[in-house]
């Protein structure tokens, strides 16, 4: 029997599935995680499986993320490192680092010969992670997804402030000077790559081979472009780029239960 892997990204916001088998990347799936991270990777598994006809005797689970300790029916539970790692190299095999911005944390990630090797990550406090991002655009008024379109990348008015709750009084103040929007956002966006430099600045990257930024914020042209330009390598992502953790959860399931996985 064909044997099909379904692995799940469980993080603080978004809830991302994967559907994988030997051939490779199946079907994909991301949406809200709710207030039950268990019941958003349950209802995940039960659209995938209608939607690409599975049946249960053939499925592995592995879980990943935030809420994986939560997903109890799981046959593997893998941390998000790991994961974002090796969906990482699975997606782009030439790389030598991810940067992953999610709701609660950010990581940076050190590869080597398609290995992870060393890492940083900030989930002390909110600073550099998408609910920093979250809260800029809320209180700019700005739609999450739209923050390329909307954001002027010429002309940035800085954001001295780290803590989200000082920079968001920050944020706050400047509207009231009347500062432009678009050039508010593109200081948080350039705050947010200061965050990461701090982070990639630790660890021993070099020229000559890209970083793959992974999660959602992935999707976001202007927030990699920003990043690469302080942190001084070349910075990629992907469509896919988004399904990184699950994707990789998949692809160490695969290696425990001596399968292999297809590459892109």
């Amino acid at each position: 029997m064909k044997k099909i892997f379904v692995g799940i990204d469980s993080g603080s916001t978004q809830c991302k599935a994967v559907v994988m088998s030997e051939e490779g990347l199946l079907d994909t799936l991301a949406v809200k995680t709710g207030w039950n991270p268990k019941t958003s990777a349950e209802e995940s598994l039960a659209v995938l499986k209608e939607r690409n006809d599975l049946d249960s005797r053939e499925i592995l689970v592995a879980a990943t993320g935030y809420g994986r300790e939560a997903i109890d029916f799981a046959d593997y539970t893998m941390t998000e490192i790991t994961c974002h790692a090796y969906g990482g190299i699975y997606l782009m095999p030439d790389i030598q680092g991810i940067i992953d911005i999610g709701g609660q944390d950010s990581k940076v990630i050190q590869i080597q010969a398609g290995k992870p090797v060393n890492f940083l990550m900030n989930d002390k406090c909110a600073a550099g992670t998408g609910r920093f991002l979250k809260m800029a655009c809320d209180t700019l008024e700005i739609p999450l997804d739209q923050i390329d379109e909307f954001t002027d990348p010429h002309q940035a008015v800085s954001i001295n402030s780290m803590c989200t709750v000082f920079a968001e009084s920050e944020i706050i103040g400047l509207l009231a000077m009347q500062k432009d929007r678009a050039q508010i956002m593109a200081g948080v966006l350039q705050s947010i790559a200061r965050k990461i430099q701090q982070q990639a600045g630790k660890l021993e990257f070099t020229a000559g081979k890209p970083i793959l930024m992974t999660g959602g914020l992935s999707q976001s042209g202007l927030l990699v472009e920003t990043i690469a330009q302080y942190i001084g390598y070349e910075v990629k992502s992907c469509s896919q780029a988004l399904y990184a953790g699950a994707i990789g959860a998949c692809v160490c399931a695969a290696q425990k239960s001596n399968y292999s996985i297809s590459g892109v």
